[in-house]
């Protein structure tokens, strides 16, 4: 099981939301140096209450577009190394798709590629894990979302790849998928009827999502904590109603 004490975590899209809410959870886990990228900084009342309440830990804010991997590039040399790496930047906007693309997928793509590059043992690096936040949407395609589910489903097909025994056997970096259902987040709270596709359908939307159960980002936080500490490679962990399942994919081809 991993010890979290004394570990040093960059978390995209760390500013709000999930992010936010797993790095609170880190910060309270022991965690050491913690470095939150986003595009906008947090509010300067967490990050003060954070090192009034964890004096020992660092905690760094880098700001950077996912989207742009020389930004994200800067943000993987603010420490001396990294064990673990969340990538939990995202956006819901059916009607701008490919600012959708780039931050979803091509996003978690970058930082993937930054950490395997910084992590990696056979070229000298100390291993560690990556947690990407994909959504239950990945698993069963949402009605509202069908352009935001097929991100989610990238962000799985692409986690899932990573974790394959070829890759892990030499780069000793376990990689994990996240996904939480409905979550009270402001992606799905501000503007929803702006951004989902066909808007003229919004009404019927809003009474199908009604039958889902909202969750707080705390419970997606925690279910962050158990996969990075169970240390089992490839986890895809559920997160619905605050309730926490492990989803089994067919195992992958050689």
């Amino acid at each position: 099981m991993m010890d979290l004490c004394g570990k040093s975590a960059l978390i995209t899209g760390g500013s709000s939301g999930i992010g936010l809410a797993i790095a609170a959870e880190f910060l309270a886990s022991g965690v050491k140096n913690i470095l939150l990228v986003d595009v906008n900084p947090p509010e300067s009342e967490v990050i003060s209450d954070w090192r009034e309440k964890f004096p020992k830990s660092r905690i760094e804010i880098h700001l950077a577009d996912v989207e742009q991997m020389e930004e994200v590039r800067k943000a993987f040399t603010v420490f001396d190394h990294l064990d673990i790496v969340v990538n939990s930047a995202g956006i819901f906007d059916e009607c701008d798709y490919e600012k959708m693309f780039r931050i979803n997928v091509c996003g978690v793509i970058n930082s993937c590629l930054l950490a395997i590059e910084h992590m990696r043992m056979d070229r000298g690096g100390g291993g560690g894990c990556v947690v990407n936040i994909a959504s239950i949407a990945a698993l069963e395609p949402v009605l509202a979302a069908p352009l935001y589910s097929a991100t989610k489903q990238s962000v799985l097909t692409i986690t899932s790849s990573l974790a394959h025994d070829f890759f892990f056997r030499r780069f000793g970096i376990q990689f994990h998928t996240l996904c939480p259902g409905a979550t009270r987040t402001r992606f799905f709270t501000d503007s929803f009827d702006a951004r989902c596709l066909f808007p003229e359908f919004v009404g019927e939307y809003r009474r199908k999502m009604k039958e889902y159960p909202v969750q707080e980002v705390e419970s997606v936080a925690r279910a962050a904590i158990e996969v990075i500490r169970r240390e089992k490679n490839g986890s895809v962990m559920v997160i619905n109603d605050g309730e926490i399942t492990e989803h089994q994919l067919p195992p992958p081809s050689s």
